[in-house]
């Protein structure tokens, strides 16, 4: 069954992606070749059309994910498929302007034209390609949620408080996982608990119970999620060794080469000029603003920790009354929380579009920051969290950046473990390549309502953790009650020789 599932879903992805694609380079070609017939003919120039948005299509679906309906939410799926349609659509424009110039030919441009007949066509496709993104999106998870129900999954843990860290993590996926149960991993039936679930969370479990519980998922067919420690980062990176005929994992830090360094540094320079020059009217702008608004100095100036502990005076946009960051309670030096009264009304609209971090630029250019790398945090953050999470202190093995895997894939309000494991895995898979890539991802969080998400304490309605094997019951109540008997996919019936129980 499984397997016939898995297979539906991907002829089904596939055959959406494949009409999606088609119809995305049918939008844009269709249109340009209204006001350039030669498109309509096989052509150098429709040949070259076709090919860059093909490349630049391939390579963008690679950095951004594309049609990932089976990992990743609907609005970041078509958050992704929207910027790499119209990147590519940008790219392929300026390719046909640019072979479109031929002093020579009457029939062709004598010079570079970038907002004529063609620019106007370039806008409708792009809006008649949104609506395709979001009508083969939308059809495409209905579909895959009819295909794939959600899956039945426990949580086996060693305390209450990560279980309900969990929870709250696939709350957020509530279409994909049904959570059911809640136990200890010492739990006297916890074989018959993995065996009646799908999937299974494993989360703070010693090494040893863990990797029993590991194989016995594997050895049943179960899908498992570790909660990643520290350990779990550093295997990730391993490479596979075999000496002699002895497989190993090879283990060795990754460290930047000279050449890596400069270039990081150069394109660290280039990038912050030209993001200062093309802000430059949103900058000027916004210190207008502020300066009207008479809530302090437009600028906001902070000790930040960078490599090795060094600190500089990070420089951002003021979103908070002045007053506010003159007191002394403790309460008012610590990280924005969810309708945080000391943010101002302007300095919330700054805070949603990250407008407030464009002087970070000016960052970058000094060489206090680099464009990418682990999240600056306030020097009172990193001595708490360093004391409740050991393992924070690595992220600064590498400068600080502007964006990063943390900035990107986590929230403002992202646990300090879970931001030292994102940035950790930065830091261990360290590559320009890599670096690039996080750099054009970085546009995603703009759709992304949490991402500015202040501090707070969320209830999650999770079930308490069980620590004693369930009640045993007739086995023929049990029969009317409980379905439990699933076929596999050779049609046969997974049976336990255990007495059946249910939960209290």
């Amino acid at each position: 069954m499984q397997n016939k599932r898995f297979f539906t879903t991907q002829v089904m992805k596939l055959s959406f992606q494949i009409l999606l694609y088609v119809s995305l380079f049918l939008s844009l070609y269709g249109m340009l070749a209204i006001t350039n017939p030669q498109l309509l003919n096989l052509s150098r120039t429709a040949v070259s059309t076709a090919a860059v948005f093909s490349i630049i299509m391939i390579v963008l679906t690679i950095v951004y994910g594309g049609f990932d309906v089976d990992k990743k939410k609907k609005r970041s799926v078509f958050a992704s498929i929207v910027l790499t349609t119209f990147l590519t659509d940008l790219v392929t424009y300026l390719q046909l302007q640019i072979m479109n110039v031929n002093p020579q030919n009457p029939e062709a441009n004598a010079q570079l034209i970038l907002f004529g007949e063609d620019f106007i066509m370039l806008l409708v496709a792009m809006l008649l390609q949104v609506s395709l993104v979001y009508f083969f999106v939308t059809i495409a998870y209905r579909t895959y949620f009819k295909i794939n129900p959600p899956q039945d999954c426990c949580i086996i843990t060693s305390s209450q408080e990560l279980a309900n860290h969990v929870a709250s993590k696939m709350y957020t996926f509530h279409q994909r996982y049904n959570l059911t149960e809640v136990l200890h991993y010492d739990c006297p039936d916890i074989k018959q608990s993995i065996r009646r679930h799908e999937t299974i969370f494993l989360a703070g479990i010693p090494d040893t119970e863990e990797a029993y519980l590991k194989g016995y998922c594997y050895k049943h067919n179960r899908d498992i999620y570790l909660l990643a420690e520290l350990e779990d980062v550093i295997i990730s990176t391993a490479e596979q060794n075999i000496l002699d005929d002895t497989p190993f994992l090879h283990i060795h830090r990754m460290e930047p080469t000279l050449v890596q360094m400069i270039t990081k540094r150069a394109t660290d320079i280039t990038l912050s000029l030209f993001g200062l020059i093309v802000t430059s009217p949103i900058i000027l702008v916004t210190m207008l603003c502020l300066k009207l608004s008479n809530n302090g100095s437009i600028f906001f100036r902070q000790k930040r920790a960078t490599i090795d502990g060094k600190v500089f005076d990070i420089i951002k946009f003021r979103t908070m009354y002045a007053s506010s960051r003159d007191q002394t309670d403790i309460a008012d030096i610590l990280s924005a929380r969810k309708n945080d009264k000391r943010i101002t009304p302007l300095g919330r609209f700054l805070r949603k579009y990250r407008i407030d971090e464009l002087p970070q630029l000016i960052n970058v250019l000094r060489g206090d920051m680099s464009m990418v790398g682990p999240r600056p945090e306030m020097l009172e953050n990193v001595n708490r969290y360093t004391r409740e999470v050991p393992e924070f202190a690595y992220r600064q093995q590498m400068k600080a950046g502007l964006t990063g895997l943390a900035q990107i894939e986590g929230k403002y309000n992202t646990s300090p473990k879970d931001k030292a494991i994102l940035d950790l895995l930065y830091i261990e898979n360290f590559s320009l390549a890599y670096d690039w890539k996080l750099i054009l991802r970085t546009f995603t969080i703009f759709f992304r309502s949490d991402s500015t998400e202040g501090f707070c304490e969320d209830y999650v309605n999770c079930p308490k953790m069980r620590v004693d094997a369930l009640p045993e019951v007739p086995l023929a109540a049990a029969k009317q009650n409980h379905k439990r008997k699933k076929k596999d996919e050779n049609g046969t019936s997974e049976r336990s020789d255990e007495p059946m129980r249910v939960a209290l």
